[in-house]
């Protein structure tokens, strides 16, 4: 599983820049969780970590991930927000 998260970072300039935290998750083969900091919130930061990664990932709507995978499962909770208007009419 992998996400991320905004991390404010240089607080020294006059307008603090965000940087991302991100978070991948392993599992029963390989039980670790691991934080990866990256500048901005491009999609070179996670293509990077996940370069030479076979097997299934669960990641959130993030489109940067578009780039690595041709198929996959959204997540519900951003999908559903993103579409609730439509839902309702």
């Amino acid at each position: 599983m992998t996400a991320s998260a905004p991390v404010p970072w240089d607080r020294e300039r006059t307008r603090t820049r965000t940087g991302r935290i991100w978070t991948y998750v392993g599992d029963r083969h390989g039980p670790y969780i691991v934080y990866d900091y990256t500048s901005n919130r491009s999609h070179e930061g996670p293509e990077e970590f996940l370069r030479g990664y076979s097997g299934y990932l669960q990641a959130d709507a993030y489109a940067g991930y578009d780039a690595m995978f041709n198929r996959g499962r959204a997540c519900w909770r951003r999908w559903r927000s993103a579409n609730m208007e439509i839902i309702f009419r």
